[in-house]
């Protein structure tokens, strides 16, 4: 067969694959052959059941992904308009990696806006310059990033989304191999909490100099073509900038994620039977009890709260604001009902975002 022949048969497997998940989602999953079916017919066909097992299951994945995405855009008119997306950058950040994933998941093609700090990242939503922003709210290692919850309450401005991404800290270097001549380790503070560890148990005399993001810790050491200086960061955003990894994987977790927000203009509003993550900022009253109240209505509806962390009050010496997220879709009557007797209960509430939560 020629390549014409096989580049023909691709296409009409790319037209099978777009009939299959338009049927799939207009029938509401109907008709999806079981785990036994896919394999008994791959079998009889001649093909390896586990490819086929596997195929599959990534076809069904992709069918519910799209199928969740035409739900919330059906409600949502600026869903699918969103064109550009500012970043903590330079290019190959961790931010700029969710800002691609996010972006890939969704189907938006996102012209990106690169920041030097967070405010910005907000500044520019709220003004119109971006549609979206990307920012690190907590990481698995290092916990609450503290910087970006003193953002949240940011008027104007809402969290429609969230990312998972898997990170992996690598010590990048210009010349690898003169590893032992290393006194200065660049990064952004929190990758260097993060691999504190690595770094004690290695390099306990090495210096540190943080820098506004792991891209342009990259950056700045290869600017300066060292062997005495590193940086930690992304093999990605070293690849980028000619660097190479001395160490990869190096933070204190293995299994090391951090978890950002999708900022917009304006809420989405989901539809009520999809299961979303609510996340609300709130004051109480200065008196014994008060926090157990707000407590007691999350466990009255049986809310799962996955985050609830506090924050001091600006010229407001020993008060606190309070974050939480909550797995809750606030399109149903019970969340409404919730929302009515937090208010009855906070000195302050703001509804942060209601929004698709990210299962990485």
């Amino acid at each position: 067969m020629d390549r014409e022949g096989l580049k023909k048969i691709d296409e009409e497997i790319l037209d099978l694959l777009k009939r299959r998940e338009d049927f799939s989602i207009d029938e509401n999953g109907c008709g999806i052959p079981s785990d036994e079916d896919i394999i008994d017919r791959a079998c009889q066909k001649g093909l390896n059941p586990g490819f086929a097992k596997k195929l599959f299951d990534l076809i069904d994945d992709e069918t519910r992904h799209v199928s969740k995405q035409r739900m919330i855009a059906a409600g949502n008119p600026a869903w699918n308009s969103y064109r550009t997306a500012s970043y903590l950058g330079p290019v190959g950040t961790y931010s700029y990696q969710a800002m691609i994933k996010y972006a890939r998941g969704h189907g938006l093609e996102l012209k990106d806006v690169c920041c030097s700090n967070f405010l910005d990242q907000i500044s520019n939503v709220r003004q119109g310059v971006t549609d979206l922003a990307f920012l690190p709210i907590e990481n698995t290692s290092s916990g609450i990033i503290n910087d970006v919850l003193d953002l949240m309450n940011t008027p104007d401005v809402a969290v429609i989304g969230e990312v998972v991404l898997h990170i992996v800290h690598c010590l990048l270097m210009t010349r690898p191999e003169n590893a032992d001549r290393l006194k200065w380790i660049y990064s952004h503070p929190q990758p260097i909490v993060q691999s504190s560890r690595f770094i004690n148990s290695h390099y306990p005399e090495a210096k540190y100099k943080y820098c506004d993001s792991t891209a342009d810790a990259i950056k700045q050491v290869k600017e300066l073509d060292s062997d005495e200086i590193a940086a930690i960061g992304s093999e990605i955003g070293g690849e980028l900038f000619g660097l190479k990894p001395v160490v990869s994987n190096i933070a204190n977790q293995t299994s090391n994620y951090t978890r950002f927000i999708v900022i917009a203009r304006e809420p989405v509003k989901l539809p009520g039977s999809m299961p979303a993550k609510t996340s609300i900022s709130f004051t109480t009253a200065n008196e014994p009890g008060a926090l157990s109240k707000i407590l007691d209505i999350f466990r009255k509806y049986n809310y799962n709260m996955t985050k609830l962390t506090s924050r001091p009050i600006i010229g407001r010496p020993w008060e606190e604001q309070f974050y939480a997220d909550f797995m809750a879709n606030l399109e149903t009557s019970d969340a409404q009902k919730a929302l009515d007797e937090l208010k009855d209960c906070c000195k302050s509430l703001h509804i942060l975002g209601c929004y698709p939560v990210d299962s990485e």
